[in-house]
């Protein structure tokens, strides 16, 4: 039995077929672009559902002072819009002896959680006594914006 080798120039065309007929499925697997670092309005509202116009927050603080026992003491009383945005009130109540200062967090998000935006407060609060807050955030909001007490420090 003797074995046929095909010549090499043969072997190259055979092999520059084979890559010519897979580079439509290889161009599926390139490496995409580097995301913009400010999205386009329609970008925004596309990748998260958001109304157009409505755009997510790009600046979201991630340490923000928490302390439950101080958070307990927090409460939103209203979620409501404001000019230029959307604000939340509240109160924050001091059962103890001494004056304390606290820092309430407000993230303002869709109804599915997508932060539109953020702010916070200091309250001074007297002793035994409770004292009132507002935070507010300039954003475009959604028809079912929601205000979530983020953090009490």
């Amino acid at each position: 039995m003797t074995l046929r080798r095909t010549p090499f120039p043969a072997r190259i065309a055979v092999g520059a077929m084979a890559l010519a007929a897979a580079l439509p499925l290889l161009a599926g697997c390139t490496a995409s672009p580097e995301p913009s670092a400010t999205p386009s309005p329609s970008a925004a509202a596309d990748v998260n559902g958001l109304p157009a116009g409505v755009q997510q927050a790009t600046d979201v603080p991630t340490a923000v002072p928490n302390t439950p026992e101080l958070r307990r003491a927090v409460t939103v009383s209203s979620c409501e819009k404001a000019d230029g945005g959307w604000k939340a009130a509240g109160t924050a109540k001091n059962t103890t002896d001494a004056p304390v200062e606290l820092t309430v967090t407000i993230f303002f998000t869709s109804d599915k959680g997508t932060v539109l935006g953020t702010g916070d407060t200091k309250v001074a609060v007297e002793p035994q006594a409770e004292a009132s807050w507002t935070v507010a955030s300039k954003l475009t909001p959604t028809s079912k914006t929601v205000c979530v007490l983020r953090g009490v420090g």
